[in-house]
């Protein structure tokens, strides 16, 4: 018997009508894989832990505002935590002195895209792009480090990495496009 995947976009359009068994649908379906991304963007569970409640508490009194033209149900969530991650970082001044190792194993059981399939398609389209293309991108995006900050932390000029960073978006936006 196959099993039915998760409908986002359904549950938060219930959510928005106050629907709180929707919402712990949602939580139960999701917090397992939003807890392991919020534990390796931060390193100590129980801020890990804190920001994820803060996450959802803010998904529920906010789903009414989640537009589907915008994006995807789960890609909206993933976004509310991870600005919640990096507003916690760059408020306490602690952005992570050392760096993230972040491989594309770390996006596959996390992904933030509307489904599984073009989930793994991104993964997919992420591993095609050459390693200093690909790195600088996940140190952006989960780490919410700066072209300067990236540029120190590979001891590469900044201005490289921006171009490299410019043509990995061109070419995930080219294949995603194809």
């Amino acid at each position: 018997m196959a099993v039915s995947p998760f409908d986002y976009e359904a549950a938060l359009f219930a959510c928005a009508h106050g629907d709180q068994i929707a919402f712990q649908d949602l939580y139960l379906h999701e917090s397992p894989h939003m807890l392991a991304l919020c534990l390796k963007m931060l390193t100590q569970r129980s801020t890990a832990e804190d920001l994820m409640r803060d996450t959802f508490v803010t998904i529920w009194k906010n789903a009414s505002s989640y537009d589907p033209e915008l994006g995807s149900a789960r890609a909206w969530i993933y976004s509310i935590m991870r600005y919640r991650v990096l507003n916690h970082l760059r408020r306490s001044g602690c952005m992570q002195s050392s760096e993230t190792q972040w491989s594309l194993d770390d996006t596959r059981g996390v992904d933030v895209a509307a489904s599984s399939a073009s989930g793994n398609r991104l993964v997919e389209i992420m591993s095609e792009l050459d390693e200093r293309q690909r790195r600088p991108i996940l140190m952006a995006f989960y780490n919410g480090y700066t072209y300067e900050q990236i540029a120190t932390r590979l001891h590469t000029p900044a201005v490289l990495i921006k171009a490299q960073v410019k043509a990995g978006l061109q070419q995930i936006q080219e294949h995603q496009e194809a």
